[in-house]
């Protein structure tokens, strides 16, 4: 019985010390969002490419601002980081996020992130883009083209 016993004991032991390596607890994992579709219900598509490219910006609006009427042509992530973003689109529905949710920007459709807030708004941004080919359009540069 002792040698089982002590078997045990020792299996019990690596297997304590082999979790707390493969799982340190000065580190810690927090899902922000995961989603097939854009705020506009639209479902996720990734640009048919062999130059895929991913880029990242940091964008501040101030109080009382908004980023202008633009649009994405490709799958866009913006996370809040601080205050709280108004989405407004061209029929003047308007969505609302605050600090520390994340979400995927309407594609091919105009809209504008407004900071009616009394604090900056910082957001970080993702595109899943293509090399040369630009991440944000203007209306009035995609009527031009």
């Amino acid at each position: 019985m002792r040698p089982v016993f002590s078997t045990v004991l020792i299996v019990a032991l690596i297997q304590a010390t082999v979790s707390a390596w493969a799982e340190p607890q000065d580190v810690a994992v927090t899902a922000l969002m995961k989603s097939s579709t854009t705020i506009a219900g639209q479902k996720l598509e990734y640009p048919k490419t062999d130059k895929a490219e991913m880029a990242s910006i940091l964008v501040v609006i101030q109080p009382g601002k908004d980023n202008g009427r633009h649009m994405h042509s490709v799958p866009t992530y913006v996370h809040v980081l601080e205050g709280t973003m108004t989405v407004e689109f061209e029929d003047a529905t308007q969505q609302t996020f605050e600090a520390g949710s994340g979400f995927l920007e309407a594609i091919n459709t105009v809209h504008r992130a407004k900071n009616l807030g009394q604090v900056p708004l910082k957001l970080l941004v993702v595109f899943a883009g293509e090399e040369g080919k630009p991440n944000l359009v203007r209306p009035e540069e995609h009527k031009t083209k």
